[in-house]
């Protein structure tokens, strides 16, 4: 199964200031994150900030390059019991989502399960994930893989996005989110 551009909302999970600090690979899961974003942000893609209310704001440094995304906040860790989130998804009307950041094994991993069963289908960046234990968020994609959840990189999702090298400005874009030129 790929990616629909069609058909897919971006979901990440608290990246929340109280929280990152905590989290194994924390730079590099920010900067993921913030990577993503921007992608959807730049091709008017839906994204949904997931904040915990007991884990305080969101990292500016995310929400900054996706102005246009929706910040929803929850208190279960599977997003699928919060009646607001859940119409928030369902008035998208997409079919897939995609999901990053943390923590793998506990939110990202509930939500997966229930979203799924909720008939969405599920892909999850293995790459741009993260618990505070380094072996808690291997032990998540290794039961992601178990259960059969769709596992993919940033780049997979890049160039599933775009589709193809035709596009008018796929070096411009190939330069900002392939090129290791993406440092702000």
């Amino acid at each position: 199964m790929l990616i629909n551009p069609n058909d897919v909302c971006l979901i990440i999970f608290n990246m929340q200031l109280e929280l990152i600090p905590l989290l194994h690979n924390s730079y590099k899961l920010t900067h993921d994150c913030r990577w993503l974003a921007d992608l959807f942000d730049t091709h008017q893609l839906p994204t949904v900030l997931i904040e915990h209310k007991k884990l305080g704001p969101l990292a500016h440094s995310i929400k900054e390059v996706a102005p246009k995304a929706k910040i929803m906040e929850k208190h279960h860790f599977s997003i699928t019991k919060e009646e607001h989130i859940m119409s928030h998804l369902a008035s998208l009307n997409k079919k897939q989502l995609v999901l990053a950041g943390a923590e793998s094994h506990v939110c990202l991993f509930q939500s997966s399960v229930n979203l799924q069963q909720a008939g969405y289908e599920i892909f999850v960046l293995s790459d741009t994930i993260s618990a505070r234990n380094e072996s808690d968020n291997r032990q998540a994609i290794e039961r992601l893989k178990y259960h059969q959840y769709q596992l993919i990189t940033k780049e997979m999702l890049f160039f599933e996005l775009i589709e193809h090298s035709e596009l008018p400005n796929y070096l411009e874009l190939a330069r900002k989110f392939l090129d290791g030129r993406y440092i702000k």
